[in-house]
């Protein structure tokens, strides 16, 4: 009995690990995405560098302006850098920004 109950402890410990590991593998936030895809030319400040200014965009855009802008590209900025749901995460980062 005294078995039983260790392999079922150690089990559950596994499981456990297993299930956290993939969740902070594989979830990204709109500021890590931005940083790994946007910021070498919009700037880590948001003001710009090669590309545009991307501060109070929620007072130029809609919100499917600027997943429209990020999914096709714009004059110089080529689109499709993220997937769909990427852009959307990215989309409503910049939204709150």
């Amino acid at each position: 009995m005294k078995r039983l109950w260790t392999v079922l402890v150690l089990l559950l410990l596994l499981l456990a690990g297993c299930s956290s590991s993939s969740d902070e593998s594989g979830a990204m936030d709109g500021e890590a995405l931005y940083k790994k895809s946007c910021l070498a030319c919009h700037g880590e400040d948001l003001k710009g560098t090669s590309g545009p200014a991307v501060l109070n965009m929620k007072n130029k855009y809609s919100e499917e302006e600027v997943l429209n802008i990020i999914n096709n590209g714009v004059r110089m900025m080529p689109g499709k850098l993220l997937s769909e749901e990427e852009a959307q995460i990215v989309t409503e980062w910049l939204m709150e920004k």
